[in-house]
């Protein structure tokens, strides 16, 4: 479940390589691998990331996984960056493509999926920070920030799923504010 933002084609200026660096920045999070965090104070209602998917699928069901054939096909950088995100494995049979796209994967419409290169990497709190949309003009998912950002804070989104969703599929537990009090 998303949090609706409200956006014009207007407000869609940044793309990652403009925003990484000036506005946010990826970096290791405690507990948590790798997240995006806050390079500058950011007010709210800024538009911190625009990024169109390194993979969209929508699964035929053929025998032969559209994954891998999506995923062999990127250039050999987008592969490597699309490899080096988070893949927990929820079943021992998963391949590695699919343990990443499930731990990743955004909806980017009824039957699609997305993983995307800087947005899978924004982790989870019950009380985030940001709320993210898919924007199918652009063909890119945007993030904005609902409240302040300092500078050196981590941006956040909610997964949409309760504690034991968190734990069975992602194969973490939520440590925000709401669930440690």
């Amino acid at each position: 479940m998303t949090t609706p933002i409200e956006h014009t084609v207007d407000d869609i200026v940044l793309r990652s390589p403009e925003t990484l660096g000036t506005l946010i920045k990826v970096q290791r999070s405690v507990g948590k691998g790798y997240g995006v965090f806050a390079a500058k104070n950011i007010p709210v209602g800024s538009l911190v990331l625009s990024e169109a998917p390194l993979i969209v699928l929508i699964d035929h069901g053929s025998r032969v996984d559209p994954l891998d054939t999506a995923v062999n096909a990127l250039s050999p950088a987008r592969r490597k960056a699309y490899r080096r995100l988070c893949s927990y494995r929820h079943r021992p049979s998963e391949t590695l493509n699919r343990s990443i796209l499930y731990s990743n994967g955004f909806a980017v419409g009824e039957t699609t999926t997305g993983v995307f290169e800087l947005g899978s990497r924004i982790n989870h709190s019950c009380t985030p920070n940001c709320a993210y949309a898919w924007n199918e003009e652009r063909g890119a998912m945007i993030f904005k920030n609902s409240l302040e950002l300092l500078q050196g804070q981590e941006l956040t989104i909610s997964y949409g799923h309760h504690k034991g969703h968190l734990k069975k599929f992602y194969g973490f537990e939520c440590d925000c504010g709401s669930c440690t009090e």
